[in-house]
């Protein structure tokens, strides 16, 4: 779709909310907003932060059920579906990148989940989302620069039954769920397969299948008329293949064919504690968590039919979380004091190998040795069909944070001060290693291996301070104004996969020591001081308002965040075959987001829109100066315009669901040579609900747009993820 029609689109949504406007306001009254995150003292109401609230009926009438079908409904968040469940990549308000640390804090049941790599899985039993945009470190700390997703799920005490559910759809794509709920228990399964809806030409099978279980069990317990338990235990297994990254040379796109297997398998586990003590004086929360993950990632990096390299990642992941939080059980006083302790700890065993076969040792090695020897002196050999390039890490990270928040009111106004204490440190243990076996002809007659080991140890530590000042004004009972001022922090950390080129060049270092021959290559980029990253930091100002009367309800508000040590996902330049994590000195977001809701009787509309102009300030990556320049993979524009409509008719109702949504333009390098235009897809439902049971019909970009989700380079050449084609499912829901 054009940029006109976008700009049609968006139009049309403004014009659409300001007709809600002048509609009688007296058919249905909204309630309060009794959803609250984990940590606020305050409601969500009155939260001088932008907030989007999404309940289980509009998760249930859009069909969403993973953290990517929350993209542009929520204003300005961009969460790309490519690659696998690993790759949970996650874009707001000009931040984000697609390695190591999220960009966003994700909690479920107050539980942070501290695992990027778990952050994509299928949702069962959710009974709200949450999400505060913009930096919310002082309550949350570490990686909420972007804000904080939380996730509730069924309690015994909800309203909600038990219920099952079996869907059916393109790619022979089946979902089969159940939740149990008792007087205090509530259980929940999700089982999904599907075929995959990209094939893999060179091996002729899809590219990207998927099994997967999720699982979770909730117990909540009233020990006295003070102490309240909750239990969540969550797991999950997956199994998938993945990657279905198309060769792009010279304008055209080409399908996906490689020769290497590609896949991704995950099992995840967490198990987590809440006590809630309460007295007349105070209110006292503890949350104590046990995490688990391990995974194996298996990947043909050239994404050739080309026997080049691969790569297998393997991981086990352990962590434990404690935090206690501290405040006043009047509501009502004019002083609402928060004060917290949070601390962690997380352990990770990786093994990445990195086998490059035959054509990689011909064409990354051998290649550019004999280029540099003359031919009368003569040339290289090398009589290994594969070389391993072997690399082992253990990665710890901790954390120790001291936070307090005060929220004081005063006739019309609240003002809130917080601040927050992070003490941050992280070591990485690295031991890789690689072995060939050449011969230099014609002075030696037989093999001789040579063997090359990179050891060492890595640590970083440090303090973050993350203050917070915020005003809200209510300026009539249906209107209310905010201001805020605060700092948020992504964490440092290091770059294990750009070991397999560090190894590289020292072998062919090596190689041409024995030989006595001086390798004249340029510049790569590429050393040992290229493992480590530094802390991504952003102020964040923001102002904006809060309407609510009866059945319509609007937010808008506009920022401006300055980045310090903006992390990037780069590839080095040239015959390079890793990636790695930059900082890019400076960057800068202006931004403006908007949410309007209208829900008279029987009528429901959602309309959502951010623009993100996000630019470095200064980033000079050692050969171009991108100063100016627009940040990658951030969409300048994110739309989301849905409605619905309940038809009665009697004992049943059919129950019509549409939405447009879309993103666009953005740029997919820090040259900004290559772009993606806007591209918008067309959703709908169509649902026969009876009191019991409903069979419901959906639908996925039925206008089957064509576009790009994801790009990158490997060994000088340039992939494409295509978005996913038009879709259908079918499906039948039964309460129990």
């Amino acid at each position: 779709m054009s940029l006109r029609n976008f700009a049609v689109a968006m139009t049309a949504g403004f014009l659409l909310s300001a007709l809600t406007l002048l509609t009688p306001l007296n058919d249905t009254v909204l309630t309060e907003v009794t959803v609250t995150a984990p940590k606020e003292s305050v409601s969500v109401g009155k939260i001088a932060s932008p907030v989007t609230v999404v309940r289980s009926a509009e998760l249930e009438s859009g069909g969403i059920y993973r953290p990517n079908d929350l993209s542009f409904r929520i204003p300005g968040l961009h969460i790309p579906d490519y690659g696998a469940s690993l790759t949970s990549s996650i874009y707001i308000r000009g931040l984000g990148s697609r390695m190591e640390n999220p960009v966003i804090g994700l909690y479920i049941d107050g539980i942070p989940v501290l695992d990027k790599n778990a952050y994509d899985f299928d949702w069962e039993g959710i009974q709200s989302v949450t999400m505060l945009r913009g930096p919310q470190g002082t309550l949350y700390g570490r990686n909420a620069m972007g804000g904080v997703l939380s996730l509730s799920t069924l309690s015994p005490s909800s309203e909600a039954r038990s219920s099952m559910f079996l869907e059916y759809g393109t790619a022979n794509t089946c979902r089969v769920g159940l939740s149990f709920l008792n007087a205090s228990n509530v259980f929940s399964a999700t089982y999904r397969h599907g075929d995959g809806y990209f094939d893999n030409v060179f091996k002729g099978a899809p590219a990207d299948p998927y099994d997967g279980l999720s699982l979770r069990w909730k117990w909540v317990k009233s020990a006295s008329d003070r102490l309240f338990l909750t239990n969540v235990l969550s797991a999950g297994v997956c199994r998938e293949g993945g990657f279905a990254y198309g060769r792009y040379e010279d304008g055209v796109l080409s399908p996906v064919s490689y020769n290497d297997e590609g896949g991704y398998r995950r099992l995840s586990a967490i198990e987590g504690l809440r006590l809630d003590y309460r007295t007349e004086e105070f209110v006292a929360d503890a949350v104590a968590s046990l995490q688990f993950l391990a995974d194996d990632m298996r990947m043909d990096q050239d994404f050739t039919p080309a026997s080049v390299f691969t790569l297998r990642q393997q991981q086990q992941s352990a962590a434990a979380t404690v935090e206690l939080n501290l405040r006043r059980a009047d509501n009502a006083a004019s002083w609402q004091p928060v004060t917290g302790f949070f601390a962690f700890y997380r352990h990770n065993a990786m093994s990445a190998p990195v086998v490059f076969k035959r054509e990689g040792i011909e064409n990354l090695i051998l290649y550019n040795a004999n280029a540099n020897i003359p031919d009368e002196i003569g040339y290289l050999t090398i009589s290994d069909a594969e070389m391993p390039v072997l690399s082992d890490f253990v990665l710890a990270s901790w954390n120790a944070a001291l936070f307090h928040e005060s929220v004081f009111r005063s006739g019309d106004w609240q003002f809130t001060a917080g601040l927050r204490l992070d003490y941050e440190g992280g070591l990485m243990d690295y031991d890789c290693l690689t072995t060939l076996h050449y011969r230099f002809f014609p002075t030696m007659s037989a093999d001789k291996a040579c063997t090359v080991a990179y050891r060492g140890t890595a640590d970083h530590f440090g303090l973050v301070l993350l203050p917070k000042l915020s005003a809200l004004y209510e300026a009539s009972d249906p209107l209310k104004l905010f201001v805020t001022v605060s700092r948020g922090y992504r964490a440092g950390g290091f770059n294990t996969q750009i070991f397999s080129d560090i190894l590289q060049q020292m072998m062919m270092k090596t190689l041409m020591k024995d030989l006595g021959v001086y390798l004249e290559r340029p510049s790569s980029g590429v050393e040992a001081s290229a493992s480590e990253y530094d802390p991504e930091s952003a102020w964040n100002f923001e102002t904006g308002l809060r309407y609510r009367k009866q059945s319509f309800s609007a937010d808008a508000s506009v920022y401006y965040m300055a980045v310090t040590n903006q992390q990037l996902t780069v590839f080095p330049p040239g015959q390079n075959t890793g990636r790695m994590m930059t900082n890019a000195g400076r960057s800068r977001s202006l931004g403006a987001e908007t949410q309007l809701a209208w829900q008279p009787g029987d009528f429901h509309s959602r309309f959502s829109w951010a623009w993100c102009d996000a630019r470095f300030v200064r980033y000079q990556d050692g050969n171009n100066d991108h100063a100016g320049n627009r940040v990658p993979y951030v969409p300048a524009h994110t739309l989301f315009l849905g409605a619905g409509y309940i038809f009665r008719f009697g004992g049943c109702s059919l129950a019509a669901d549409a939405s447009l949504a879309g993103c666009g333009p953005q740029w997919w390098n820090e040259g900004n040579t290559l772009d993606e235009p806007v591209h918008l897809f067309l959703d709908g439902r169509l649902a026969l609900v009876f009191p019991q049971w409903e069979v419901y019909l959906g639908g996925g970009n039925l206008t089957d747009t064509r576009g790009h989700s994801f790009y990158f380079k490997s060994v000088g050449k340039e992939f494409f993820a295509s978005v996913k084609p038009r879709i259908f499912t079918i499906g039948l829901s039964v309460k129990l």
